[in-house]
C-alpha cells in the first residue's frame, strides 16, 4: 500500500497525510462532540480524498459557504455559544472539516495542521489521564511529520520525514522541561476548564433506595489518601461526604441551609493525611470523619462536619487534612436541629407503629438504639448489591417483607427507627475502606466503596456513629464489599483480584497514573516553590523565575549552537582540490573565472586556448590533477606526494 501511495502525485499525498493528521487528532474528541459534527467531519474527509485521487474540481465556492455557515449556525444552536471548551472544540473540528474542501496548496494544507494541534491540546482540557499521554503523543508526532512533507524542499520518505521529526521531538525536550519547571505559574490550575457535558459519578445529594448499590458497581476511583504516618484500622476509614437531614418517608436530602454550628472536641486517632479526589463536579470534599484542620481558604465544614469547597471539583485536586477518629461533637442540640432530625415522614405506618413498641420496652436511648441494632442482628436482614425494589412505603417493605438491602437500606430504616423513637439522627453518605497499594504506599478508595450510616445524638454523649451494616454484614467494614456478598453478586473486579499478577500489574499502572496527576498535572505554584528550595532558591517570584528561565534558555541554545556550529563545520578539503582552488582563484582573477558547468578538463582547456603562453604549465597542472584525483592510487605514497608537491609548483610558477 505505501508503494502505492509512493506514486500517487505529491499534493496527492500530502493530503493523505493531512487527512490522517486531522483524524488523529479528532478521535480522542468521539465521545465528547455531536454525531453530526463527526458525520460532517467525515463526510468532508473522505470527499476531499476523492477529490484528490480522481483529479475532480473542489466544490464552488458558494456551496462550501453555505455549508460552513450552516455548520456554525449548527454549532450555535446546539451549543448555545461558540466560546467555552466544548463549543470551541465543535467549532474547530467544523472548521477544519469545511477547510479541507478547499485546500488548494500548502498554505491551506497547513492551517489545517495547526486547527488539528489545537484539537490535540484541547483533548487535556477534557482528560488529563496518563492513558491518554502516548495517543497524544504520537499524534503530534505524526503531524509535525506531516508539516515537513508539506514544506519539503526535496523528496522525502516515509521513514525519513518521521525519524527526523522525532530526532527533533527529542532536541526538544530539554526546552520543554525547562519551560515546565521554571515558567513562572500563576495561582490555581491550568487545566481548570471541564466540559458540561463530561459525565460525572459519585454521590449525590439525596439518597433513595438502591442510589448507592447502584454506585457500588463501578471499579471507578473515586479519590486516594496518603498519610504522613500510620494509617487508621479498616473500622475507622468512614470518609464522610453528604449528610442527609430532610426525609419524606423515602428519599433522604441534603439540607440547602446551614444550621447553628455545635462544637467537636479532638480526643484521640489524629491522623494527618493527604487526599487527591477525581474529578466530580461538585463541592464534597470527603475527609476522614471527622475533620479537625483544614485549608480554610479553600473550604469550609458545615455544623454537620461535611467539608465543602469554594468551587466544584472539576479537575484533579490535592488538599491536605487532619481528622480525629476519636472526638465528641455536640454537648447541647438546637432546637432547629431536633426538630429538623425528628421528623420522620408520613409514611412507613409499620415501622413507626414498631418503633413506639420498641422504645416502650426499652429503658433509655440508648438501650432502644441496641434493641434496634439487635433486630437487624437477630433477623434474616441480607447485604446484597442486588436489593429487590420497595414500594412507596419503603421502610416498611424493607423491614417486614423483603429485607434485603444495601447499606442505604440499612442506613434509612435505622435512622427512620431512632427518629420514630424520639431520638434526632441523620443520614452520612459517603466512602468506607480504601485499597492499600503497596507501590504507592497509598490508599485507593473506588466507588464501589461507597457507604452510607447514621448518626444519632444521645444526651451526655452528642452525636454517635452507628452502622447498622456492621451489625448486618460486619465484613463489608473489615474486609470490604468482596468479602460480604455472594459469589454470585456483580462485585465489579473480583475476578481481577483473583490473579495476584493482574492486581500487581493494576496498582503499578495507578502507581505511575498517581505520580502522573501528583507530579504534572498538579505541579503548581507551591510545588514549583518547594522544588526552587530544594535546589537552594528561596523567596522566589515572578522576576526571579524570569531570570532564571532566561538564563537557562540562554545557555542552552549557547551550548545547542556551538554544538550545532561543531557538527556543521567546514570539512578539510582534499590537499589536491585546495591547490586546484587556488589555480581556479589565480585564474579568476585575470577574467578566466571556472563556470559552474565546466568539469576542470574543459575548464584548462579553454585557458590554454584562451592563453597559449600558460599552455604547456595548464597542461602539464591538467594531467598531474586529474591523475591524482580520478586516478588510480599509486603504489607508493611518496609517488602521490611528488606529483603533489610538482602541482603546486607548477600552480606558484604561473604567471596570471
Amino acid at each position: 500500500m505505501l508503494e502505492a501511495i509512493a506514486k500517487l502525485p505529491r499534493f496527492t499525498q500530502q493530503i493523505l497525510w493531512v487527512v490522517s493528521g486531522f483524524a488523529l487528532a479528532v478521535l480522542p474528541h468521539i465521545p465528547d462532540l455531536k454525531i453530526w459534527i463527526l458525520l460532517l467531519a467525515c463526510v468532508c474527509a473522505t470527499l476531499r480524498i476523492v477529490i484528490a485521487l480522481r483529479g475532480w474540481a473542489l466544490p464552488h465556492r458558494l456551496l462550501r459557504t453555505f455549508i460552513a455557515l450552516s455548520a456554525m449556525l449548527g454549532v450555535l444552536f446546539a451549543y448555545r455559544t461558540l466560546n467555552g471548551l466544548e463549543a470551541g472544540t465543535a467549532f474547530l473540528v467544523v472548521m477544519g472539516a469545511m477547510k479541507l474542501i478547499e485546500t488548494r496548496n500548502a498554505r491551506d494544507l497547513t492551517i489545517v495542521i495547526f486547527v488539528a494541534y489545537f484539537l490535540l491540546f484541547a483533548g487535556f482540557l477534557y482528560h488529563q489521564s496518563l492513558s491518554r499521554l502516548p495517543w497524544m503523543l504520537l499524534t503530534a508526532w505524526w503531524l509535525t511529520a506531516t508539516l515537513m512533507r508539506i514544506h519539503q524542499t526535496a523528496p522525502m520518505t516515509v521513514r525519513e520525514a518521521v525519524q527526523l521529526t522525532g530526532k527533533m521531538l527529542l532536541q526538544s525536550l530539554p526546552v520543554m522541561v525547562l519551560l515546565f519547571l521554571l515558567f513562572p505559574r500563576l495561582p490555581g490550575q491550568f487545566w481548570a476548564m471541564p466540559a458540561r457535558s463530561q459525565a460525572t459519578t459519585g454521590l449525590n445529594d439525596e439518597m433513595s433506595p438502591g442510589d448507592v448499590s447502584e454506585l457500588s458497581v463501578s471499579s471507578a476511583i473515586a479519590f486516594r489518601v496518603r498519610f504522613d504516618g500510620d494509617a487508621p484500622p479498616p473500622s475507622e476509614r468512614y470518609w464522610r461526604g453528604p449528610v442527609l437531614h430532610d426525609f419524606d418517608g423515602r428519599t433522604w436530602r441534603r439540607l440547602r441551609n446551614f444550621l447553628p454550628q455545635q462544637t467537636l472536641v479532638p480526643s484521640s486517632g489524629s491522623y494527618a493525611y493527604t487526599i487527591s479526589i477525581e474529578p466530580h463536579n461538585r463541592p464534597w470534599v470527603f475527609a476522614l470523619d471527622a475533620v479537625t484542620d483544614w485549608p480554610r481558604d479553600q473550604m469550609l465544614r458545615t455544623f454537620d462536619l461535611q467539608l465543602i469547597a469554594r468551587s466544584q471539583i472539576a479537575t484533579m485536586t490535592t488538599f491536605a487534612l487532619r481528622s480525629s477518629s476519636g472526638y465528641r461533637f455536640g454537648d447541647t442540640l438546637p432546637a432547629s436541629t431536633r426538630v429538623l432530625d425528628l421528623t420522620a415522614g408520613e409514611r412507613n405506618p409499620r415501622a413507626k407503629q414498631f418503633a413506639r413498641e420498641l422504645r416502650e420496652r426499652a429503658g433509655s436511648d440508648a438501650a432502644y438504639l441496641n434493641a434496634v441494632l439487635q433486630y437487624f442482628r437477630e433477623q434474616e436482614f441480607y447485604y446484597t448489591l442486588e436489593p429487590p425494589r420497595l414500594a412507596a412505603d419503603s421502610v416498611d417493605d424493607f423491614l417486614f417483607n423483603t429485607r434485603r438491602g444495601f447499606c442505604e437500606h440499612f442506613a434509612s430504616a435505622f435512622t427512620m427507627l431512632a427518629r420514630a423513637g424520639g431520638i434526632p439522627a441523620r443520614v452520612v453518605t459517603g466512602y468506607q475502606g480504601g485499597e492499600l497499594n503497596p507501590l504507592g504506599g497509598y490508599y485507593i478508595v473506588r466507588q464501589s466503596d461507597a457507604h452510607a450510616w447514621s448518626e444519632v445524638w444521645l444526651e451526655g454523649q452528642g452525636w454517635v456513629r452507628k452502622d447498622p451494616t456492621a451489625f448486618v454484614a460486619p465484613e463489608r467494614i473489615q474486609r470490604g464489599l468482596d468479602a460480604a456478598v455472594g459469589e454470585g453478586e456483580p462485585v465489579p473486579d473480583r475476578l481481577l483480584r483473583s490473579s495476584n499478577v493482574l492486581v500487581q500489574i493494576r496498582f503499578a499502572w495507578d502507581a505511575f497514573n498517581t505520580f502522573w496527576n501528583d507530579q504534572v498535572i498538579g505541579f503548581g505554584a507551591l510545588q514549583q516553590r518547594l522544588m526552587l528550595e530544594h535546589i537552594g532558591i528561596r523567596d522566589s517570584d515572578w522576576q526571579v523565575l524570569g531570570v532564571g528561565l532566561a538564563l537557562v534558555l540562554g545557555a542552552f541554545f549557547a551550548t545547542l549552537s556551538l554544538y550545532l556550529a561543531w557538527q556543521f563545520r567546514p570539512r578539510s578539503r582534499d590537499p589536491v582540490q585546495q591547490v586546484y582552488a587556488q589555480l581556479s582563484r589565480r585564474l579568476a582573477r585575470r577574467n578566466l573565472a571556472r563556470e559552474s558547468h565546466e568539469g576542470p578538463f574543459d575548464y584548462l582547456g579553454r585557458v590554454m586556448r584562451a592563453r597559449p603562453d600558460l599552455a604547456r604549465e595548464v597542461e602539464e597542472a591538467r594531467s598531474l590533477y586529474l591523475s591524482l584525483r580520478y586516478g588510480p592510487v599509486p603504489p607508493a605514497a611518496q609517488l602521490t606526494a611528488s606529483q603533489l608537491s610538482r602541482l603546486k609548483f607548477l600552480v606558484s610558477r604561473l604567471k596570471v
